[in-house]
């Protein structure tokens, strides 16, 4: 039993002994139907120093309003199919053994991904990925069970700098999220990298596509925020990463600190808003949204869940 079902049951043994009968039943009842809710936004190649340069308002928000981790990812490879991997999985690559983009479903046999894992955990939860970047597909899709919807958001022709895919892939997650609900929901937005590769991490046109990411961004938290306010009952946190930076002239895959850099952004009910992090980061993403679902945590984990142990804090962001 984890902490969240402990907590749970504490409260409503005492509600029990201490409300009248018909209160006791009510609230009984509005626990047992509260829903517990996540969205992972991928932003693939962004810098947090890039949201401040930008002042990008919908991530400096969510920041705000939420818990807000900075940390290094040094010695991990600062490639994107090793720290997807990461953060789908938990473990560090030097457990799953991803080193580049060319991988298959076989690492996530042994590592399985989170949708796996809340599978096996509740075979009832609804689980989606929708990703501009195809390479998501075989991380989500691997295992069994796997994600329940695995979408691959087809490039839009005439579209090199992926504008106009992923505001594809944003409004399908904003669908999602609206008609569906899903219990997990993950989504990846590529535009940020492909600027960082063409122009440059240091450049104008990749502070361009962090502002317009930002937009995309602002549409999803919109959506759910919308579906929050219809549907009461439901709880949701809503979780921003990045895989890697770039170096001012453009690439990755160093140990430079353009590089390495990462970042977290944590909104909803678990979350003190305006508390800060120098330790949370991507490999604590798949433990903590497992520890929001009410999912076991496993001990070959490298990361931890955030909502079970103290943010250490720092000063000033």
């Amino acid at each position: 039993m984890n902490r969240r079902q402990l907590l749970t049951n504490a409260l409503a043994v005492a509600a029990v002994s201490t409300l009248p009968l018909s209160l006791a039943t009510a609230r009984a009842h509005a626990a047992a139907t509260s829903l517990d809710k996540v969205v992972l936004v991928g932003l693939d190649g962004l810098m947090y120093s890039r949201i401040q340069q930008v002042q990008a308002p919908n991530l400096l928000r969510l920041s705000a309003d939420g818990a807000l981790g900075r940390t290094s990812i040094a010695p991990h490879v600062t490639i994107s199919g090793p720290s997807w991997a990461t953060v789908l999985t938990g473990v560090w690559g030097t457990k799953h053994g991803i080193k580049d983009n060319n991988f298959d479903a076989a690492p996530f046999a042994k590592y399985p991904t989170v949708f796996t894992r809340l599978h096996r955990a509740n075979p009832a939860l609804k689980t989606h990925s929708i990703a501009t970047w195809d390479q998501i597909a075989i991380m989500a899709g691997s295992g069994s069970p796997r994600a329940s919807v695995v979408v691959s958001v087809p490039p839009v022709p005439g579209d090199p700098e992926e504008f106009e895919t992923d505001a594809a892939t944003a409004a399908e997650v904003v669908t999602a999220i609206t008609r569906f609900a899903p219990d997990f929901l993950f989504t990846h937005l590529d535009q940020v990298d492909r600027a960082g590769h063409l122009h440059g991490g240091g450049s104008r046109q990749y502070l361009d596509a962090v502002t317009r990411i930002d937009g995309l961004v602002g549409r999803i938290v919109a959506a759910v925020d919308a579906r929050a306010t219809a549907n009461p009952d439901e709880r949701w946190t809503i979780l921003v990463t990045a895989d890697h930076g770039h170096r001012p002239e453009g690439g990755h895959g160093g140990q430079t600190p353009d590089e390495t850099t990462n970042f977290v952004i944590a909104r909803g009910p678990s979350f003190t808003p305006g508390t800060t992090s120098s330790s949370f980061s991507l490999v604590d993403i798949t433990p903590t949204v497992l520890d929001l679902l009410n999912a076991p945590l496993d001990p070959v984990f490298d990361g931890a869940s955030r909502i079970a142990q103290p943010i250490d804090l720092f000063a000033s962001r």
